[in-house]
């Protein structure tokens, strides 16, 4: 038989498992939050998908902390790759304004990707983004560091689906 003194022990160990044990499944679970809300762009917090502007901010920040499965999850398949510019020092999204006109979409969709993909107007979205980029040395890449203005284009497969950066350039 056990003395009083093992019986306490064993009750003392047996909390301090448990209260062990749930420290580490909240601590797990905080830190399981936090690197799902970090590097997934396509389901926010309350289970919505995003919307294109905040993918293409989520775009700009992975690819500022040079993170390429952040980047990667903002892109369409044929974009995604296995590095980003290693000359990079830094790049800042400075505004993001959709572009509505028809013919850009219009473009995209008859001459682009578009033909490609069989994206429908109602998921496609274009926007003008202007960006101040860094690099470690310029005169190496196809542009140098300094502030530019690009087209991003968006799609989605349908309603439900997330928004994903399809294509870009200079319009």
């Amino acid at each position: 038989m056990l003395n009083m003194k093992e019986k306490k022990r064993g009750i003392i160990l047996a909390v301090l498992i448990v209260v062990i044990t749930v420290i580490s499944l909240v601590g797990f679970n905080i830190v399981f939050k936090k690197d799902m809300n970090k590097s997934s762009n396509i389901i926010t917090a309350k289970g919505q998908l995003l919307q294109p502007e905040q993918v293409i901010k989520n775009y700009f920040g992975y690819y500022n902390e040079k993170n390429v499965k952040g980047v990667n999850s903002t892109h369409t398949e044929w974009l995604r790759g296995p590095s980003l510019d290693e000359n990079l020092k830094s790049i800042k999204l400075n505004s993001i304004v959709e572009d509505t006109s028809p013919s850009e979409k219009e473009g995209y969709m008859k001459y682009g990707r578009g033909i490609i993909n069989g994206a429908k107007a109602e998921n496609v979205k274009i926007y003008k983004v202007n960006y101040t980029v860094k690099y470690k040395k310029d005169g190496i890449g196809p542009e140098d560091s300094g502030t530019y203005e690009k087209w991003i284009i968006l799609v989605r497969k349908d309603k439900n689906s997330p928004w994903l950066i399809d294509d870009g350039g200079e319009g």
